[in-house]
């Protein structure tokens, strides 16, 4: 079985003053995509814990999968012990089995550390860097996304 890890990443471009806070998803110690490019949808992702279907949880950084060339979403399959993805989009092809009992808590405690994460850098490294805090994908009109990281508190 495969290992899952979530992980969040602050990216800084040279051309701008703006911090952007991305999640990172990793199997087996390894970023599934180019978190740089791509983007992952906690919405989506917790959405996922609880049945199967096709879930864009690689996105784009705008929030639109489409932007990145993302016309399928990973194929997430529960099974008895075993939570299976298959994911076709970005290349390579690629099938990850993760533990059943792991994958709920794996997921839903990397929220909860999103949100300490998130937090800690609104009133941190934002106020001394005098950035602004972006946080991807483009988060300010999904109110699914701002409901489930309780950040009503950063909306301008």
């Amino acid at each position: 079985m495969n290992k899952l890890e979530i992980q969040s990443k602050i990216y800084h471009f040279d051309n701008d003053d703006n911090l952007y806070f991305v999640t990172v998803i990793l199997v087996d110690e390894e970023p599934i995509a180019d978190f740089s490019y791509y983007a992952t949808s906690l919405t989506e992702l917790k959405k996922s814990i609880e049945q199967k279907g096709n879930y864009f949880i690689l996105t784009c950084w705008c929030g639109i999968p489409d932007c990145a060339g993302i016309d399928q979403g990973i194929q997430v399959i529960h099974y008895q012990n075993a939570v299976k993805w298959t994911i076709h989009q970005p290349k390579p092809n690629r099938t990850f089995i993760f533990p059943a009992n792991d994958y709920k808590i794996i997921i839903t405690e990397a929220i909860e550390q999103i949100k300490l994460d998130i937090a800690n850098l609104w009133f941190t490294q934002v106020e001394e860097k005098n950035s602004k805090l972006e946080i991807v994908p483009r988060w300010e009109d999904d109110k699914a996304l701002i409901k489930l990281l309780n950040i009503n508190q950063f909306l301008p």
